[in-house]
Protein backbone atom coordinates (compact mmCIF):
# COMPACT_ATOMS: atom_id res chain seq x y z
CA UNK A 1 0.00 0.00 0.00
CA UNK A 2 3.09 2.22 0.88
CA UNK A 3 4.57 1.67 -2.66
CA UNK A 4 1.15 2.42 -4.35
CA UNK A 5 0.85 5.84 -2.24
CA UNK A 6 4.27 6.69 -2.91
CA UNK A 7 3.98 5.96 -6.83
CA UNK A 8 0.97 7.96 -7.84
CA UNK A 9 2.14 11.86 -6.69
CA UNK A 10 5.60 10.94 -8.37
CA UNK A 11 3.35 9.86 -11.64
CA UNK A 12 1.45 13.29 -11.51
CA UNK A 13 4.50 15.21 -11.16
CA UNK A 14 5.81 13.51 -14.30
CA UNK A 15 2.41 13.65 -16.08
CA UNK A 16 2.19 17.70 -15.39
CA UNK A 17 5.20 18.88 -16.73
CA UNK A 18 6.00 17.03 -19.28
CA UNK A 19 5.97 18.84 -23.08
CA UNK A 20 2.82 19.76 -24.55
CA UNK A 21 2.78 18.18 -28.14
CA UNK A 22 5.15 19.11 -30.76
CA UNK A 23 6.31 22.15 -28.60
CA UNK A 24 2.99 23.81 -29.30
CA UNK A 25 1.38 26.09 -26.53
CA UNK A 26 -2.03 27.67 -26.55
CA UNK A 27 -0.02 30.64 -28.28
CA UNK A 28 1.25 29.17 -31.00
CA UNK A 29 -0.22 29.41 -35.21
CA UNK A 30 -0.80 26.16 -37.01
CA UNK A 31 1.01 25.46 -39.67
CA UNK A 32 -1.93 25.98 -42.11
CA UNK A 33 -2.57 29.49 -40.33
CA UNK A 34 0.94 30.71 -41.05
CA UNK A 35 0.40 29.23 -44.42
CA UNK A 36 -2.46 31.30 -44.56
CA UNK A 37 -0.32 34.14 -43.77
CA UNK A 38 2.41 33.72 -47.17
CA UNK A 39 -0.46 32.89 -49.07
CA UNK A 40 -1.90 36.66 -48.75
CA UNK A 41 1.63 38.14 -48.90
CA UNK A 42 2.58 36.25 -52.40
CA UNK A 43 -0.54 37.24 -53.96
CA UNK A 44 -0.25 40.65 -52.19
CA UNK A 45 3.08 40.68 -54.26
CA UNK A 46 1.60 39.29 -57.62
CA UNK A 47 -0.27 41.86 -57.40
CA UNK A 48 2.01 44.43 -58.81
CA UNK A 49 2.31 42.19 -62.32
CA UNK A 50 5.45 42.37 -64.54
CA UNK A 51 7.87 44.24 -63.39
CA UNK A 52 9.07 47.24 -65.61
CA UNK A 53 11.48 45.59 -68.49
CA UNK A 54 15.05 44.64 -68.29
CA UNK A 55 13.99 43.75 -64.20
CA UNK A 56 13.26 40.19 -63.07
CA UNK A 57 13.11 39.13 -59.37
CA UNK A 58 16.20 38.13 -57.61
CA UNK A 59 15.68 37.81 -54.05
CA UNK A 60 13.20 36.88 -52.01
CA UNK A 61 12.64 36.54 -47.92
CA UNK A 62 9.36 36.57 -45.45
CA UNK A 63 8.96 37.29 -41.82
CA UNK A 64 6.28 34.89 -40.81
CA UNK A 65 4.66 35.20 -37.57
CA UNK A 66 4.35 32.03 -35.39
CA UNK A 67 1.99 33.15 -32.47
CA UNK A 68 -1.14 35.03 -31.78
CA UNK A 69 -2.23 36.19 -28.23
CA UNK A 70 -5.26 36.70 -26.41
CA UNK A 71 -6.10 40.03 -25.31
CA UNK A 72 -6.49 40.17 -21.57
CA UNK A 73 -9.57 37.50 -20.70
CA UNK A 74 -11.51 38.05 -23.81
CA UNK A 75 -11.19 35.61 -26.59
CA UNK A 76 -10.21 38.25 -29.27
CA UNK A 77 -6.64 38.40 -30.44
CA UNK A 78 -4.15 40.61 -30.91
CA UNK A 79 -3.21 41.54 -34.24
CA UNK A 80 -1.00 39.12 -36.53
CA UNK A 81 1.78 40.92 -38.47
CA UNK A 82 3.34 39.56 -41.64
CA UNK A 83 5.84 40.89 -44.16
CA UNK A 84 8.11 40.05 -46.81
CA UNK A 85 10.18 41.11 -49.56
CA UNK A 86 11.50 40.90 -52.72
CA UNK A 87 14.51 42.53 -54.82
CA UNK A 88 14.05 43.08 -58.55
CA UNK A 89 17.59 44.04 -60.96
CA UNK A 90 18.61 43.23 -63.92
CA UNK A 91 21.93 41.65 -63.55
CA UNK A 92 20.03 38.12 -63.41
CA UNK A 93 18.33 38.45 -66.90
CA UNK A 94 21.58 39.82 -67.85
CA UNK A 95 23.98 36.94 -67.24
CA UNK A 96 20.68 34.50 -68.45
CA UNK A 97 20.84 35.96 -71.92
CA UNK A 98 24.64 35.58 -71.77
CA UNK A 99 24.27 31.77 -70.37
CA UNK A 100 21.70 31.23 -73.56
CA UNK A 101 23.98 32.51 -76.23
CA UNK A 102 26.62 30.36 -74.88
CA UNK A 103 24.46 27.46 -75.24
CA UNK A 104 23.68 28.33 -78.70
CA UNK A 105 26.66 28.21 -80.20
CA UNK A 106 27.82 25.39 -78.10
CA UNK A 107 25.30 23.04 -80.18
CA UNK A 108 26.54 24.59 -83.55
CA UNK A 109 30.24 24.17 -82.49
CA UNK A 110 29.30 20.52 -81.28
CA UNK A 111 27.79 19.81 -85.06
CA UNK A 112 30.48 21.75 -86.12
CA UNK A 113 33.34 19.68 -84.60
CA UNK A 114 31.06 16.13 -85.55
CA UNK A 115 31.42 16.72 -89.25
CA UNK A 116 34.80 18.02 -89.03
CA UNK A 117 34.26 21.39 -90.65
CA UNK A 118 37.15 22.96 -88.83
CA UNK A 119 36.74 26.56 -90.80
CA UNK A 120 33.16 26.78 -89.86
CA UNK A 121 34.66 25.47 -86.02
CA UNK A 122 36.92 29.04 -86.13
CA UNK A 123 34.05 31.38 -87.35
CA UNK A 124 31.57 29.99 -84.62
CA UNK A 125 34.04 29.96 -81.67
CA UNK A 126 34.79 33.96 -82.85
CA UNK A 127 31.20 34.80 -83.19
CA UNK A 128 30.40 33.58 -79.81
CA UNK A 129 33.20 35.59 -78.11
CA UNK A 130 32.21 39.00 -79.89
CA UNK A 131 28.68 38.14 -79.08
CA UNK A 132 28.84 37.42 -75.49
CA UNK A 133 31.09 40.24 -75.24
CA UNK A 134 28.63 42.41 -76.91
CA UNK A 135 25.80 41.34 -74.87
CA UNK A 136 28.12 42.03 -71.63
CA UNK A 137 28.77 45.54 -73.04
CA UNK A 138 24.83 45.97 -73.93
CA UNK A 139 23.98 44.59 -70.24
CA UNK A 140 26.65 47.41 -68.50
CA UNK A 141 24.95 50.41 -70.83
CA UNK A 142 21.29 49.12 -69.89
CA UNK A 143 21.85 48.66 -66.33
CA UNK A 144 19.77 50.29 -63.96
CA UNK A 145 18.77 50.48 -60.04
CA UNK A 146 17.74 47.54 -58.27
CA UNK A 147 13.89 47.85 -56.92
CA UNK A 148 13.15 46.54 -53.79
CA UNK A 149 9.61 45.68 -53.23
CA UNK A 150 8.34 45.28 -49.57
CA UNK A 151 5.16 44.01 -48.01
CA UNK A 152 3.27 44.51 -44.74
CA UNK A 153 0.08 42.81 -43.67
CA UNK A 154 -1.86 44.37 -40.56
CA UNK A 155 0.62 47.40 -40.64
CA UNK A 156 -0.50 51.08 -39.44
CA UNK A 157 2.41 53.89 -40.63
CA UNK A 158 0.14 56.74 -39.36
CA UNK A 159 1.60 58.70 -42.58
CA UNK A 160 0.82 62.03 -43.05
CA UNK A 161 -1.04 62.78 -46.48
CA UNK A 162 0.63 65.51 -48.40
CA UNK A 163 -1.68 66.36 -51.32
CA UNK A 164 1.16 67.01 -53.94
CA UNK A 165 2.37 63.62 -53.00
CA UNK A 166 -0.34 61.81 -54.06
CA UNK A 167 0.56 59.35 -57.45
CA UNK A 168 -3.61 58.03 -57.06
CA UNK A 169 -6.52 57.26 -55.02
CA UNK A 170 -9.44 54.86 -55.00
CA UNK A 171 -11.97 54.09 -52.32
CA UNK A 172 -10.18 51.46 -50.21
CA UNK A 173 -6.32 52.89 -51.34
CA UNK A 174 -3.97 55.53 -51.63
CA UNK A 175 -0.26 56.17 -53.21
CA UNK A 176 1.44 58.19 -52.15
CA UNK A 177 5.20 59.29 -53.41
CA UNK A 178 8.66 60.54 -51.34
CA UNK A 179 11.76 61.46 -53.20
CA UNK A 180 15.00 59.70 -51.75
CA UNK A 181 17.02 62.37 -51.21
CA UNK A 182 20.42 60.25 -50.68
CA UNK A 183 19.93 59.38 -54.41
CA UNK A 184 18.95 61.51 -57.02
CA UNK A 185 16.75 59.81 -59.53
CA UNK A 186 15.15 57.88 -56.97
CA UNK A 187 11.58 57.43 -54.96
CA UNK A 188 9.65 55.30 -52.61
CA UNK A 189 6.09 54.86 -53.40
CA UNK A 190 3.57 53.44 -50.88
CA UNK A 191 0.23 51.84 -51.23
CA UNK A 192 -2.17 51.69 -48.58
CA UNK A 193 -4.98 49.14 -48.64
CA UNK A 194 -7.91 49.15 -46.32
CA UNK A 195 -11.28 48.65 -47.43
CA UNK A 196 -12.94 50.40 -44.01
CA UNK A 197 -10.35 52.88 -42.93
CA UNK A 198 -9.36 54.12 -46.24
CA UNK A 199 -12.83 53.84 -48.16
CA UNK A 200 -13.06 57.90 -48.07
CA UNK A 201 -9.40 58.92 -49.05
CA UNK A 202 -10.46 62.24 -50.56
CA UNK A 203 -11.65 63.41 -46.74
CA UNK A 204 -8.45 62.09 -45.26
CA UNK A 205 -5.30 64.05 -44.39
CA UNK A 206 -3.72 60.83 -42.36
CA UNK A 207 -3.40 57.37 -43.42
CA UNK A 208 -4.71 55.74 -40.18
CA UNK A 209 -5.29 51.88 -40.98
CA UNK A 210 -7.42 49.63 -38.83
CA UNK A 211 -5.52 48.03 -35.79
CA UNK A 212 -7.83 47.45 -33.37
CA UNK A 213 -6.65 47.59 -29.69
CA UNK A 214 -9.58 45.64 -28.54
CA UNK A 215 -8.32 42.68 -30.69
CA UNK A 216 -9.75 40.85 -33.70
CA UNK A 217 -12.09 37.34 -33.73
CA UNK A 218 -10.10 35.30 -35.74
CA UNK A 219 -6.11 34.80 -35.17
CA UNK A 220 -5.77 34.71 -39.29
CA UNK A 221 -7.71 37.79 -39.66
CA UNK A 222 -5.76 40.45 -42.00
CA UNK A 223 -7.16 44.17 -42.07
CA UNK A 224 -4.95 46.10 -44.39
CA UNK A 225 -1.83 45.74 -46.54
CA UNK A 226 1.06 48.04 -47.48
CA UNK A 227 3.37 47.79 -50.53
CA UNK A 228 6.17 49.89 -51.04
CA UNK A 229 8.21 49.76 -53.86
CA UNK A 230 12.06 51.67 -53.78
CA UNK A 231 14.10 52.35 -56.92
CA UNK A 232 14.23 54.84 -59.91
CA UNK A 233 11.73 57.32 -60.23
CA UNK A 234 10.33 56.84 -63.57
CA UNK A 235 10.20 52.88 -63.21
CA UNK A 236 8.39 52.64 -59.54
CA UNK A 237 5.86 55.23 -60.23
CA UNK A 238 4.89 53.27 -63.42
CA UNK A 239 4.90 50.30 -62.08
CA UNK A 240 3.03 51.22 -58.60
CA UNK A 241 -0.16 52.53 -61.16
CA UNK A 242 -0.32 48.85 -62.47
CA UNK A 243 -1.11 47.51 -59.03
CA UNK A 244 -4.04 44.99 -59.54
CA UNK A 245 -5.73 46.70 -55.84
CA UNK A 246 -8.99 44.23 -56.96
CA UNK A 247 -6.53 41.03 -56.42
CA UNK A 248 -4.86 42.75 -52.64
CA UNK A 249 -8.58 43.74 -51.17
CA UNK A 250 -9.66 40.39 -52.07
CA UNK A 251 -6.53 39.30 -49.26
CA UNK A 252 -8.89 41.74 -46.66
CA UNK A 253 -11.01 41.38 -44.00
CA UNK A 254 -13.79 44.50 -44.32
CA UNK A 255 -16.07 42.84 -40.48
CA UNK A 256 -13.31 42.14 -38.03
Amino acid sequence: MKRFLLFVPVFAVAFLFAPSAQGQNDNSLMRDEVASFKKKLVATLDALGQPPAGYSSEQESFNLPTDAYKIGGSDRYSIVEASADRKYGTEKKAQESSADLQKEYQKKILEAQAKGDYAELAKLSQEMTSKISQNQLDANQSHKEPINVAVHLNWNPGTTIDPDMVLFERSGAIALKTPDNSSSGKERVAIYVDPVALHETKQLSRVNMRYPEKGVARKTAVLNASIELNGPTAEVEAWAKKIDLNKVLAQLDKGE
